[in-house]
C-alpha cells in the first residue's frame, strides 16, 4: 500500500542556479562575435529534414541586466493550420552572469501551489529554463548563425 505524500514542493534552488548559469553560457557562444548587435538569426535543422527558426531580438538594457526575447518555429511556405511559434522573454543579469524566462513584466515563481488557477506546474520556473536550454542547445548542435538576412515572418 503506498501512502501519498503532503510534503510541499521544495524547490531545487541549486540545480536552478546552475541551469540560469549555463543558459547565459549558451546565449554567450550563440552570440559570440556579434555581441553589439540587437537581433540575431539562426536556422536550425533537425529530424527529418526540418528547418526551423531561431530568432533573438534585444529588448531593454540597463547596467547590469538585459532582456532578450526569443521567437523559435518552423521555416515553411507552406500556410499552417495552428501557430507552433513559441515565444519567450529571457533576462540577463550580467553581475552574476545567470539567464532566466520572464513573461516580459514578471518573473516566476520558485513554486506553485498545486491544483492552480493559472494551470502551473509546481516547478514552473525550472521546466521553462529547461525548455530554454533544450533550445540553445538544439541550435548550438544543429543551427547556423545567417548573416546580413532580412528580417523574417513565421508562418
Amino acid at each position: 500500500m503506498t501512502q501519498k505524500s503532503s510534503k510541499n514542493y521544495v524547490p531545487d534552488l541549486v540545480s536552478l542556479q546552475m541551469l540560469g548559469e549555463l543558459n547565459y553560457r549558451r546565449l554567450g557562444k550563440l552570440m559570440r562575435g556579434q555581441e553589439n548587435q540587437t537581433v540575431w538569426h539562426f536556422s536550425v535543422h533537425s529530424a527529418g529534414d526540418q528547418e526551423s527558426r531561431l530568432s533573438l531580438t534585444q529588448g531593454e538594457v540597463s547596467r547590469f541586466t538585459s532582456e532578450l526575447h526569443l521567437e523559435f518555429g518552423p521555416e515553411t511556405e507552406k500556410e499552417l493550420l495552428f501557430t507552433t511559434t513559441l515565444s519567450m522573454t529571457i533576462r540577463l543579469y550580467h553581475d552574476v552572469k545567470l539567464a532566466e524566462i520572464t513573461d516580459g513584466h514578471r518573473q516566476y515563481s520558485g513554486s506553485y501551489p498545486y491544483p492552480n488557477d493559472a494551470m502551473l506546474h509546481r516547478d514552473e520556473k525550472f521546466r521553462l529554463n529547461q525548455q530554454l536550454a533544450d533550445l540553445l542547445e538544439l541550435c548550438l548542435k544543429h543551427g547556423h548563425r545567417l548573416s546580413d538576412t532580412p528580417p523574417f515572418q513565421f508562418a
